[in-house]
């Protein structure tokens, strides 16, 4: 039955790959024939294309027009179906390999078409490479209305490739934000509600800035400000995560009680015996926003410490950011901050998990495109592929009013045409496959001489 199973997969593979290319070569003849078109094109030639697909190779006729207009040619069909010239994959196969190239590699991506449509790694590469994703957000049918909303970000580091391929020296800094309307429990687990993930390089000031004010857009999108009170910045601190404040509306940082810890736990520790005391102490300070008490806590634990230096960096962390961690331990409105867990399975599993180096473009495809994935799932990034090879016909093309829909008339005779030529693909399929009720008979008598 294994057998059976794959020759009936491979029959179907090649009938679907033969009916696609005779359905191109319909819609060829059909610009042929428009009458439209002859005001405007004279036909040149007919030459043939290849384009794998998600069935395979598929190959059909494709007609080279000359412009009565200005002179210039143009392959009508290819124009209308947003192939460039050099386009080799239909958009559902290039869908697909993008898909496999954010789950494992650009070598597993190659291979995803199957044996007889390989594709180069460098091919995937450059699609990676090459892909949008900043499409506008998708407009709700009616806005949420929450109080609070939470906005968690923070960065990694990956190594750096350099243009040989081979080296690998430095790193680069992927950042990540992400947004959720609070907890809920699931299993008996914790989890965010309806979360939303923003990621790429964003090297420099004004890049960080356009990454917030993304989650600014996506926030005015999706929810009515007017029942909004607080967007909550929660984070290690960073100079970048603070500024977010800046840039979205009714934001207020936050900082991570993890870093808060372990800051204070090393200064407190060079106290010795009294190290739970000073300890108690700075926390009892931040608690009630005394600034003053902390200081002077810090100044008592300075004197009597070995190693000054732990005890200077946590009065500098902490005053550099008192007002967002003076909120996170008086606000009860506040989660806490799970940022790092979330960088590590959005990011490191396909691009730390490996001794790789990544190239700067590379990588901030590959972090918006894992991002925008589990944002809108995989079926979507068709939607991408699309809007890429539309943003590369938006030039005049030679399709603009012309109609490769056929009339009713025609239509009649395509559906015909279609219904013959499914009826040939269907003895074809039943003529490379043996007879069913032979495999039946074979798999029965299999099964009987095992018992």
């Amino acid at each position: 039955m294994e057998l059976y199973e794959k020759q009936l997969a491979e029959a179907a593979r090649k009938a679907a790959a033969e009916h696609m290319a005779a359905l191109y070569s319909d819609m060829d003849r059909m610009l042929c024939e428009d009458i439209s078109r002859a005001e405007k094109y004279t036909i040149q030639r007919h030459d043939k294309r290849q384009l794998l697909t998600t069935v395979g190779p598929v190959c059909f006729t494709h007609t080279l027009f000359r412009s009565r207009k200005d002179g210039t040619c143009h392959y009508l069909l290819d124009e209308w179906m947003e192939l460039d010239a050099h386009e080799r994959l239909s958009s559902r196969a290039e869908a697909e390999v993008l898909a496999e190239a954010i789950k494992t590699s650009y070598a597993s991506a190659a291979r995803v078409l199957g044996e007889d449509s390989l594709i180069s790694k460098t091919a995937v590469m450059d699609k990676v490479h090459g892909i949008q994703t900043e499409l506008p957000f998708p407009k709700p049918e009616k806005k949420k209305c929450v109080e609070y909303l939470y906005v968690e970000a923070d960065e990694d580091h990956i190594h750096k490739q350099e243009k040989n391929g081979t080296e690998k020296k430095g790193s680069i800094i992927r950042k990540l934000l992400y947004l959720y309307e609070g907890q809920e429990q699931k299993d008996g687990r914790k989890e965010l509600k309806n979360v939303f993930y923003l990621g790429g390089l964003c090297s420099g000031g004004e890049a960080n800035r356009h990454m917030f004010e993304r989650m600014h857009e996506y926030i005015d999108t999706n929810y009515e400000s007017r029942y909004l009170n607080v967007v909550y910045i929660s984070g290690d601190g960073g100079a970048w995560i603070k500024a977010g404040a800046e840039y979205i509306e009714k934001g207020v940082p936050v900082l991570d009680k993890f870093h808060m810890m372990k800051y204070i736990n090393k200064a407190s520790n060079q106290m010795l015996d009294e190290a739970g005391e000073a300890k108690g102490r700075l926390w009892k300070a931040l608690y009630k926003g005394k600034k003053k008490k902390f200081v002077k806590t810090i100044k008592a634990i300075r004197k009597c410490a070995p190693n000054e230096k732990a005890v200077n960096d946590c009065e500098e962390y902490l005053l550099n950011n008192w007002a967002g961690a003076v909120r996170r331990m008086q606000d009860k409105n506040v989660y806490g901050c799970s940022a790092e867990g979330h960088v590590s399975h959005m990011y490191s599993d396909r691009m730390s998990s490996r001794p790789m180096g990544w190239s700067e473009a590379g990588a901030d495809a590959m972090c918006q495109l894992r991002c925008y994935v589990k944002d809108y799932g995989e079926e979507k990034i068709l939607e991408l592929v699309k809007c890429r090879r539309s943003h590369k016909q938006e030039e005049a093309t030679g399709t603009e009013g012309i109609s490769v829909r056929p009339n009713r008339g025609y239509m009649r005779s395509l559906l015909l045409h279609s219904h013959d030529n499914d009826r040939v693909y269907i003895e074809k399929l039943q003529a490379t496959i043996p007879n069913i009720d032979i495999w039946k008979k074979l798999a029965i008598r299999e099964r009987l001489g095992g018992i």
